[in-house]
């Protein structure tokens, strides 16, 4: 099995040539893994020299799309240039109806780069009183500058809430170095604060006349989903799915 990579537009592309069978599927997963953990707009696998792909080890796609070590939530996997045989087996695991197969590399790059992959930015805070603030002033503007501050929806409002109150959690919890990032997919918001502890935080349920205690519980109310997972840097991530 050969690999090589190339930089289209903000995207990887991982071309794969020879065989993926019991010998080379560690090394694919990886490669993938890898790519992804880099965090580009999508990772793209050329399939057009891949001229065996054994069924027992085509799930190893769809096992990259869901492993842990993505660093953060989210960046597009898809796959292209496909030959007829290899395109078969992957129809009948159903792999294209949760990993986009495109007919070649140009139809991949259009499908990566139509999406608001690009509406992605992020901040390095310091561990202080002072932190939630800055967060709270990074993610207004870095909403009002993406024009999500329309009448009738209050997204804005919650998305600064939710930064605040992870911020809030990782200063007083963490005590470590946080760092931020927003990320607009769709009609989805998604903020996640990266520390660097290792300890996972859980929800518990707050005394209702206690003064502090609420953070995660107002995460989960304001948020479509929400979860805390290991960095394969170290620490862990706390992140929120908004809709708008």
């Amino acid at each position: 099995m050969e690999i090589e990579y190339s930089d289209r537009d903000g995207c990887v592309v991982v071309a794969f040539r020879g065989q993926i069978d019991l010998a080379s599927v560690a090394d694919v997963q990886r490669v993938l893994l890898k790519a992804l953990s880099d965090q580009p707009f999508a990772v793209i696998c050329d399939l057009s020299e891949v001229d065996e792909l054994d069924p027992v080890f085509a799930t190893v796609f769809s096992t990259v799309v869901n492993h842990p070590a993505s660093r953060w939530p989210a960046t597009s996997l898809l796959l292209c240039s496909a030959q007829p045989a290899v395109a078969e087996i992957l129809d009948r695991l159903r792999m294209p109806h949760f990993l986009q197969l495109h007919a070649d590399l140009e139809a991949a790059l259009e499908e990566a780069l139509a999406r608001p992959h690009h509406l992605r930015d992020e901040v390095r805070l310091a561990p202080t009183l002072t932190a939630p603030a800055s967060a709270r002033r990074f993610v207004d503007a870095l909403c009002r500058d993406w024009q999500l501050a329309v009448p009738d929806d209050d997204v804005v409002d919650r998305a600064v809430l939710v930064a605040d109150e992870l911020v809030t959690n990782a200063v007083v919890h963490a005590r470590t170095d946080i760092q931020l990032r927003v990320e607009l997919s769709g009609d989805r918001l998604h903020i996640a604060v990266h520390d660097h502890s290792p300890r996972l935080l859980r929800l518990v349920r707050p005394d209702p006349e206690a003064e502090s205690g609420r953070g995660l519980q107002m995460v989960e109310l304001v948020g479509k989903a929400w979860g805390i997972q290991h960095h394969p840097d170290g620490g862990k991530v706390v992140w929120c799915v908004l809709d708008r």
